[in-house]
């Protein structure tokens, strides 16, 4: 039964190019297939259009949003910066009861992808492997961060 399921799941083409998609993503390098195809079953997907605010500082952070396209300006007191398409945000939300320290704005219609908390907690409660995985590429996203900071 499971193994009818997911050649059915393969064989769709939304959750063809959503893998695709997410295979671009730092944050899930090295995770397999059927790995991603779980985690393209819970991204929840939602347009943003300019303007529209996607959260404020200081709110909670329970969301890790992927720019399928669109574009994106997080401001923060100390400054901002604009991330666009197949790059992604909040990925404190990951860590655990957090808030955030910017808030995020589309600057142009933009189309995220939100995988939150919970749903990625379960998903790797069911998998293990891949959680770690996603924690790994966490802490070297986070290095990589503290050590451009230093200079």
């Amino acid at each position: 039964m499971i193994k009818k399921l997911l050649k059915f799941l393969f064989t769709d083409n939304i959750l063809k190019k959503d893998i695709d998609f997410l295979k671009k993503i730092v944050l899930f390098r090295d995770i397999s297939e059927r790995c991603l195809a779980k985690l393209a079953l819970i991204v929840f997907k939602k347009t943003y259009l300019a303007g529209e605010k996607i959260y404020e500082i200081y709110h909670e952070a329970n969301v890790v949003y992927i720019i399928k396209s669109g574009q994106v300006k997080l401001s923060a007191v100390s400054g901002g910066k604009i991330v666009e398409a197949e790059n992604f945000f909040g990925e404190i939300s990951l860590i655990g009861n957090r808030k955030h320290n910017c808030s995020a704005v589309a600057l142009k219609d933009s189309e995220l992808y939100l995988i939150y908390r919970s749903k990625f907690d379960d998903m790797s409660s069911s998998n293990n492997k891949a959680g770690l995985i996603v924690m790994r590429n966490l802490a070297s996203i986070f290095a990589k961060r503290l050590k451009y900071s230093e200079i």
